[in-house]
């Protein structure tokens, strides 16, 4: 199982929201470490549960500072969220009703793939707009 690392590369430039990143991240490095050491059951209800958590909480903060900007595409990256977050409800019911249902490595693959793409992709191109707004006098 690999480990997702920070690196200035997954930056978009407000420490605010890289310091949310770091935490999802951390989130999904913590399932990592117990699928390879074999305990994944525990973990994968625990982080599901805290994931999505605080993926509303950063999807909220994150939409109110691209608002605040006036980010143009708003709209589409709003959109990008609401399915993340249903699937990850929709994993999270799943995993409720039979955690066996829910496969541990298969979830931290899917994760960590659609948020590193998401970072580098759809955060990327919010950065210049809310780096200027933010840093603007």
């Amino acid at each position: 199982m690999f480990i997702v690392a920070w690196n200035q590369d997954l930056s978009v430039g407000i420490d605010h929201l890289d310091n949310h990143h770091r935490r999802l991240i951390d989130l999904l490095n913590q399932l990592g470490a117990a699928v390879s050491a074999g305990n994944p059951r525990d973990v994968t209800g625990m982080v599901l549960g805290e994931l999505i958590r605080y993926v509303y909480y950063h999807f909220g903060e994150e939409e109110r500072m691209m608002e605040a900007a006036g980010y143009d595409d708003l709209a589409a990256h709003r959109q990008s969220h609401r399915i993340m977050a249903e699937h990850v409800r929709a994993l999270e019911v799943t995993y409720d009703r039979d955690p066996s249902a829910v496969v541990a490595a298969e979830l931290h693959a899917f994760l960590s793939d659609w948020l590193i793409h998401h970072i580098r992709s759809e955060d990327a191109r919010y950065a210049p707009c809310l780096c200027q707004k933010t840093n603007a006098p």
